[in-house]
């Protein structure tokens, strides 16, 4: 006897093409909106050579040879002293896609702008799948390489979801800079800024609320083209606080993040 309110199909099998069709679709849109990310996390494999070393997922071109190989992995255990020294420890494992040719940073980095694009020295894709660091030529060096190995750090350490709501990008990019030495300038952009700030008296647009760290809480706000202002008051802001508070500091506001509903402006402190 054949049973007509029996469902044709069960509703677990629904629910299993329903989530196909929505992973379906976010695929379909990271290949338009976000199709460097996509190749990072996914292609990545295809376009490049895994290296054999276990403390790190790296990617070298294929064309690179073995001397070049070995100079990258001496590079990632340079620049790994210094997040150590910075955090205590290294417990982050990202992926780092390293090129000898400036079509990586096309493939794997931002692809909005071609000329910002060959300019870039480094980028990181921080994602809930993990952190995938970016080197151009350019950026194939102890600095480029410490200031995104410590966005990946901090990531790890508070993870994703709390990195990305919680965390303001001027402590992020300040947090890196620490790791940074190319920035030898910064003396003469002090005096500049003092300069700067010696005119304020005489502008009704403040300097103090017109660059601001209030006004640096996310990455369209920072990354303007006042951005270099905007390093310099993240990496002067933040070294002040690191200087007081030293790695313990560090590891109680990271722990303090993830352990409690407070904001970060809460959990930051000087005193």
């Amino acid at each position: 006897m054949l049973n007509f309110f029996k469902t044709p199909i069960s509703i677990k099998k629904w629910i299993g093409i329903a989530f196909l069709l929505l992973i379906f679709w976010l695929v379909i849109l990271a290949c338009f909106y976000a199709p460097t990310l996509l190749r990072s996390v996914f292609l990545k494999d295809f376009y490049l050579d895994k290296l054999e070393y276990k403390q790190a997922n790296i990617y070298v071109n294929p064309e690179m040879n073995k001397e070049e190989r070995k100079d990258i992995i001496f590079l990632y255990q340079q620049s790994r002293l210094r997040i150590d020294s910075l955090f205590g420890s290294t417990e982050s494992k990202p992926s780092i896609l390293v090129g000898n040719r400036g079509e990586t940073m096309q493939l794997f980095g931002h692809s909005t702008d071609e000329k910002n694009t060959q300019l870039q020295t480094g980028m990181t894709h921080l994602t809930p799948f993990g952190a995938y660091i970016v080197l151009s030529p350019s950026g194939t060096n102890i600095d480029v390489l410490s200031h995104e190995l410590c966005h990946a750090e901090l990531m790890k350490r508070v993870g994703w979801q709390i990195r990305r709501k919680k965390i303001p990008i001027w402590f992020d990019e300040g947090l890196a800079m620490l790791v940074d030495k190319r920035f030898e300038y910064w003396a003469d952009l002090q005096k500049d800024w003092v300069k700067l700030s010696e005119l304020e008296n005489n502008n009704s647009d403040s300097l103090s609320s017109k660059f601001s760290l209030q006004n640096l809480q996310t990455t369209e706000q920072f990354f303007t083209e006042n951005a270099q202002i905007h390093y310099f008051l993240a990496q002067k802001e933040v070294a002040y606080w690191y200087n007081k508070k030293q790695k313990k500091g560090l590891l109680e506001l990271i722990n303090n993040l993830r352990t409690t509903k407070n904001s970060f402006s809460e959990n930051y402190k000087l005193d």
